[in-house]
């Protein structure tokens, strides 16, 4: 991850290098952008736990189409953190073995149960931006602007930090004790791919011949979901789920009831960068 990161920053500061003309019509450079997420977790039983945070590096293009109209485009990457707290009144379960969480599918043998009582999750994404680009004319080294467009996203990686418990018997009958769970996989968790459509506003200043800094806000509303939750097709939903509820209001289920976050989430960013 850290080589294809090292080799976008390159590329991006070589390109900008032979990429520009006399009147700007390609400018490249390197942005980062600090955001705050609000995610809503598509179930009653679990809430999310403040904002999470977003940290973004990344090459960016704007290409202009005329003098005030133009497209902004790049490849970015963004570390980004959210948590999830189990409600007091509810008991989320799930199995695992070492590093992995497993599915519903996969049984129960040989696994050790767990009782989630809140989540730390974390992702990277390979993200696209794709907007369009309004800007004022230059009002002496500055210039003012507006972006509407989208933000579409993969994922690269995920994994969570877990607070709760574990049992002496490996059943919910046994004696708790309180237990960590860092850097464990959950397959299947995450969806694969995250879009969002949103707007900026901000400022370019060229404060020396062919390079410009730029500082801006925005505000993005993600439309697919962040987790897999009722994304999941097929005859049986569950499938690829790993939490679940043996107990609802405090009465024991026939069976173990299986769910999923999705997750849509809402961002607010901060972004500042170079141009040339």
């Amino acid at each position: 991850m850290k080589k294809l990161i090292l080799t976008a920053v390159c590329a991006g500061f070589s390109l900008a290098l032979f990429a520009q003309d006399a009147e700007k019509k390609v400018q490249l450079g390197m942005a980062y952008q600090f955001g705050l997420n609000f995610n809503k977790p598509g179930t009653k039983v679990i809430d999310r736990d403040g904002a999470g945070v977003q940290n973004m590096i990344g090459m960016n293009m704007n290409y202009s189409f005329t003098q005030n109209i133009g497209f902004f485009t790049g490849l970015e990457f963004d570390f980004e953190s959210f948590r999830y707290n189990v409600k007091s009144t509810d008991k989320v379960y799930y199995r695992f073995v070492d590093s992995e969480i497993y599915q519903k599918e996969e049984g129960t043998d040989g696994k050790t149960l767990f009782n989630l009582q809140n989540r730390k999750q974390k992702a990277i994404y390979a993200t696209i931006p794709t907007m369009l680009l309004f800007r004022t004319n230059m009002i002496g080294s500055f210039r003012y602007y507006g972006k509407f467009g989208a933000r579409t996203s993969f994922l690269l990686s995920s994994n969570t930090n877990d607070r709760g418990f574990t049992f002496s018997n490996n059943t919910p009958a046994g004696t708790a004790v309180a237990a960590t769970n860092d850097n464990m996989k959950t397959k299947g968790d995450m969806f694969f791919m995250r879009s969002s459509i949103g707007l900026a506003a901000g400022a370019e200043w060229n404060f020396t011949g062919n390079t410009s800094v730029f500082a801006e806000v925005g505000f993005y509303y993600g439309f697919t979901p962040v987790h897999n939750g009722e994304a999941i097709g097929g005859d049986d939903k569950e499938r690829n789920m790993t939490l679940f509820q043996n107990t609802r209001d405090g009465v024991p289920l026939s069976a173990d009831d299986y769910l999923a976050l999705s997750a849509k989430q809402k961002q607010i960013v901060f972004k500042v960068g170079i141009l040339f």
